[in-house]
C-alpha cells in the first residue's frame, strides 16, 4: 500500500507540474491512471474532480501571486464553464460504468491526439476578440468525462493568440470552480460516500500536486509549449491506447 500511495503521489506531482505550466494534463493524466489501476469510470473521475479543488487553488493562487492572472478572463470562464460542467457530470453518473470505461479512455486517447494536433496548429491572432463562453461550456461538458477542461480552454486560448502565461493562469484559476460543481453532481447521483471511496488515493494524489503547483506557475513563462504538449498526447495514446483496443476486441 505504501509504495501505491508514493505511486499517486508521484502522479500527482508530474501532472500538475505539466497542468500548471501549460494549462492542461492534471485531470487526463489522472484520470487514465485511476482507470488503469481498476477504478470504475465514474469513481475514478468523482475522485480526480474532488483532488481538482485544492490543487486548482493551490495553481490559481500560485499564478496570481507570480502576476500571471487576468481576472476579466477567469470571470468570463466561470457561468458557461459550470453549466457545461453539470450536464457533463450528470451523463457520466447515470450512464452504465461497463459503457462509460471504454468510451471514456476512448475521449482521454481522443484528446492525446487533439493535444498532439495543436502544436501542428497556428495560433490565430484575431481570434482573441471572440466570446470565450463556447470555450467555457465545452471545457466544463468534456471535463467531466475525465479531465480535459486545461486541454479544450486553455489550447484554444493559445490559439486564439492570448499569452501563454494569462491563459493558463485563467485556465487553471476557474478549473477548482468546475471541479467542485462536478463533484457535487458525482455526490448527488452516486451517493456522497464515492467520493471519499478512494480518500488515500486522492490524499496522495493532491498532497503531490499542491507540492509543485508553485514551482509550476514559476515555469509556465519558460517551458517550451510544443514539446511538453508532445509529451502529454504520447502518455494519454499509450495509457489509455489498449483499453480502447481492448473493448474493441471484446465486442467483436
Amino acid at each position: 500500500m505504501a509504495s501505491e500511495l508514493i505511486l499517486y503521489f508521484v502522479i500527482g506531482f508530474a501532472a500538475q507540474l505539466i497542468d500548471g505550466s501549460i494549462g492542461m494534463g492534471y485531470g487526463v493524466i489522472a484520470t487514465s491512471a485511476l482507470l488503469a489501476s481498476g477504478l470504475p469510470p465514474a469513481t475514478a473521475s468523482a475522485a480526480v474532480h474532488v483532488t481538482k479543488i485544492p490543487t486548482g487553488i493551490a495553481s490559481g493562487l500560485s499564478h496570481w501571486r507570480a502576476g500571471n492572472l487576468d481576472w476579466r478572463l477567469a470571470r468570463k470562464l466561470i457561468l458557461p464553464g459550470i453549466v457545461g460542467s453539470l450536464i457533463g457530470a450528470t451523463v457520466v453518473s447515470v450512464a452504465p460504468a461497463p459503457v462509460m470505461r471504454p468510451l471514456i479512455a476512448l475521449y482521454l486517447t481522443i484528446m492525446g491526439g487533439v493535444i498532439m494536433f495543436r502544436i501542428l496548429e497556428p495560433p490565430h491572432r484575431d481570434a482573441a476578440k471572440r466570446s470565450v463562453l463556447p470555450v467555457g461550456f465545452l471545457g466544463g461538458l468534456f471535463d467531466s468525462a475525465g479531465g480535459g477542461w486545461g486541454a479544450v480552454v486553455n489550447s484554444t486560448l493559445l490559439m486564439r493568440g492570448f499569452r501563454p502565461s494569462l491563459a493558463v493562469a485563467a485556465t487553471s484559476a476557474v478549473e477548482p470552480i468546475v471541479a467542485a460543481a462536478q463533484a457535487a453532481v458525482f455526490g448527488f447521483w452516486l451517493g456522497a460516500g464515492v467520493l471519499g471511496q478512494s480518500g488515500l488515493i486522492a490524499l496522495a494524489l493532491i498532497s503531490g500536486a499542491v507540492c509543485t503547483a508553485p514551482v509550476a506557475a514559476l515555469l509556465v513563462r519558460r517551458l517550451p509549449i510544443r514539446p511538453v504538449l508532445f509529451v502529454v498526447g504520447v502518455v494519454l495514446l499509450a495509457i489509455n491506447g489498449p483499453i480502447v483496443y481492448s473493448a474493441v476486441a471484446m465486442w467483436r
